[in-house]
């Protein structure tokens, strides 16, 4: 039976739960499922409900939970041995500014704050004073990163994980000096550019996700000296770059059948509905 908690999939048995955690008789239906569809913002609570069970699941988010935020993430590249920036992480602000005299990256840098993604929550600082300036924003006992800024003329590359398929593209500045360059501040979206860089930034991905089983989401990259470094992953990402919602939803529909006939799993009763 395939049981799916996913609003656009439907499946065996379909539950939307909303805010909810599993009533006992959807306990039960985890428990004899041999494969479970999970929502994109699926709750840690509900994924380690469904993790406990035999069931197949989709997406694998067992990474997301076990390394969260920015400061978690910092901290799975470094134990798989990922290229990223050099990157400090922080407890919170106070910790950051009481060791500025020894900080190891030169000025500017990057600060981030450790749970907002999309490009929210990333700052240029180019002295003590810049701290101060965005102090009000940051919080107290929040952590943070700084991470070294490399030098790439605001260009990103994105690749988008779905199932065995990956999708890549660039976030290109709109303006001229952009350091930032993120889709919710309006990234102009280049297919073509680089075509050489996508494939080694593609190679990451894939070496990313054979090391953790990452089957949905989208991965930031820069390039220094033509070779990627992991800026970031967004487990719920936007859609504009792979061309919209409905495209997104057919994508995603078209990745579940594969990764249910690669678990031996017949997907006829699976439908996208939205």
């Amino acid at each position: 039976m395939i049981l799916s908690f996913h609003p656009c999939i439907r499946a065996d048995i379909q539950i939307i739960l909303g805010d909810r955690l599993p009533n006992k008789e959807e306990l039960r239906l985890i428990r004899d499922a041999k494969a479970i569809i999970l929502p994109q913002g699926c709750s840690e609570e509900l994924f380690y409900i469904c993790s406990g069970s035999k069931a197949c699941l989709f997406p694998e988010y067992r990474i997301r939970f076990r390394y969260p935020g920015k400061v978690g993430q910092i901290r799975l590249f470094e134990e798989f041995n990922l290229p990223h920036p050099c990157s400090i992480c922080w407890n919170n602000l106070e910790d950051l500014i009481k060791n500025w005299d020894s900080l190891s990256h030169k000025l500017p840098f990057i600060l981030k704050e450790d749970k907002k993604h999309e490009g929210a929550g990333v700052y240029i600082v180019k002295d003590i004073g810049d701290i101060w300036r965005i102090s009000d924003r940051l919080g107290t006992s929040d952590p943070l990163i700084t991470q070294e800024l490399i030098e790439c003329g605001g260009n990103a590359l994105r690749v988008i994980i779905m199932g065995n398929k990956l999708f890549s593209f660039w976030k290109r500045p709109s303006r001229p000096r952009q350091l930032i360059t993120s889709i919710s501040t309006n990234a102009m979206i280049d297919y073509h550019w680089m075509p050489h860089l996508q494939d080694r930034g593609r190679k990451l991905a894939r070496q990313l996700v054979l090391a953790t089983g990452i089957n949905l989401a989208a991965v930031d990259m820069i390039f220094q000296d033509n070779s990627p470094l992991l800026l970031e992953i967004n487990y719920y990402f936007g859609r504009r770059g792979i061309g919209g919602t409905e495209r997104y939803y057919q994508l995603l529909y078209g990745s579940i059948k594969d990764w249910l006939r690669s678990k031996d799993i017949r997907p006829d009763t699976v439908e996208l509905v939205y």
